[in-house]
């Protein structure tokens, strides 16, 4: 029952007046007493709790490598998807290695010098040790054919080590000129460029976009420890978004495990579902937790 200010009003007046019956005053005192204990309960029984919203998830995007920016791919408020180019670096001079690369891995040259000359020293090898046979050629000259022979497998073996060594620098090429592009890692709305045409992206200064997350996202409140105690992760609660003019039901993300001893609350996190991007994030918010907590779905986790 809410006390009634009015009469509240009229008892002080009568306790003011030296002239009242005692009964009377005692009785307005009994009334002020009475709301002097109400008061402070219902303000401990606060159950609706402003916050804000915050993105899931803010993600300052670096470069991989340094450079001039060449272009940048995307604007303000623009959504993308995760691996989407967000920017280029200058990339000129990788270009050149890549193709110097691809001609030099495409060369054949020395590999089939290399084997037409064992081939010929095997064949060599085999006509000695024929004629060796015959008594016509001396164990020196099969010796030494024998010995051009391992050496021709040998300057095989070295042009395709060769070989591969061109395949590898030409994928560690291609891997550096990939990364002269600027990639979103999540799916979200790009929020702020950091760096423009021109500019330089410096070993201490990488940031070139930062990315944020708007689905789900994130209410915060500052929850009284008595009303904290009844939330668990994984409840839905219902929340009022003020801009949106509208309720919706979020599910509890985190209590906080220590409470605020100087405000003596607790930070809730609160998730919301929006996938629509019909709200904003920074919109004050209401937790409302008048209505029975709901279960945690699937249990406490």
């Amino acid at each position: 029952m809410k006390p009634d200010m009015n009469m509240t009003t009229k008892c002080e007046r009568v306790v003011g007046r030296g002239d009242a019956g005692c009964g009377v005053r005692a009785e307005c005192r009994t009334l002020l007493s009475a709301l002097l204990l109400v008061l402070p309960c219902a303000a401990a029984h606060a159950v609706e709790i402003d916050g804000f919203t915050e993105p899931n998830r803010v993600v300052s995007v670096a470069a991989a490598e340094t450079g001039t920016i060449k272009s940048i791919e995307v604007r303000e408020g623009q959504a993308v998807s995760t691996g989407e180019v967000l920017a280029y670096l200058d990339d000129d001079i990788f270009l050149v290695m890549l193709a110097i690369a691809d001609e030099t891995m495409r060369a054949q040259s020395q590999m089939k010098s290399a084997e037409a000359e064992l081939q010929l020293r095997q064949q060599r090898l085999e006509k000695l040790e024929s004629l060796r046979t015959q008594g016509h050629a001396r164990q020196e000259e099969v010796e030494r054919a024998r010995a051009d022979v391992v050496i021709g497998e040998t300057r095989v073996l070295s042009a395709v080590e060769t070989l591969e060594l061109k395949k590898l620098e030409h994928e560690k090429i291609k891997v550096q000129l990939a990364r002269r592009a600027v990639r979103s890692p999540i799916d979200g709305v790009v929020s702020v460029l950091h760096k423009d045409v021109g500019e330089f992206v410096a070993p201490n200064d990488p940031i070139v976009v930062e990315v944020v997350e708007l689905d789900p996202l994130l209410a915060t409140f500052s929850v009284p420890s008595h009303e904290a105690v009844r939330l668990k992760k994984g409840q839905t609660v219902p929340v009022h978004l003020e801009d949106a003019e509208s309720w919706v039901n979020g599910t509890v993300e985190t209590v906080a495990p220590v409470t605020d001893a100087e405000s003596g609350t607790v930070r809730v996190k609160v998730r919301i579902a929006n996938a629509e991007q019909k709200y904003r994030s920074g919109e004050r918010c209401t937790l409302d937790l008048k209505k029975p907590a709901s279960p945690p779905r699937g249990g406490s986790r």
